[in-house]
């Protein structure tokens, strides 16, 4: 809360679920953005880490890696075009 009344325009996130639960609840409760990066401590991307809630159009929380349940997908698409480095740009909307 100290944070807020410091006027901070975002929060930037990579910790445990159940924290990031907590944070994405004050973020839209104070319509303060909070981008969220899903990473274990050893540097690789943890499993899952859902959403509190559904998303809704007035969230303020932003998951920067897409479900779990597409990494079969896009690891087979790597594969395939042997790709060394790729980017993924992903919204739920599309």
């Amino acid at each position: 809360c100290e944070l807020m009344n410091r006027g901070i325009l975002a929060l930037v996130s990579s910790i445990g679920c159940m924290s990031a639960g907590s944070l994405q609840s004050l973020a839209d409760a104070m319509h303060i953005p909070h981008l969220f990066i899903q990473r274990a401590p050893t540097g690789t991307p943890r499993s899952s880490c859902p959403p509190t809630s559904r998303a809704q159009p007035d969230d303020y929380t932003l998951f920067v890696r897409p479900p779990v349940y597409l990494n079969d997908v896009i690891f087979q698409v790597v594969m395939e075009y042997t790709w060394q480095k790729f980017i993924i740009f992903y919204d739920t909307d599309y």
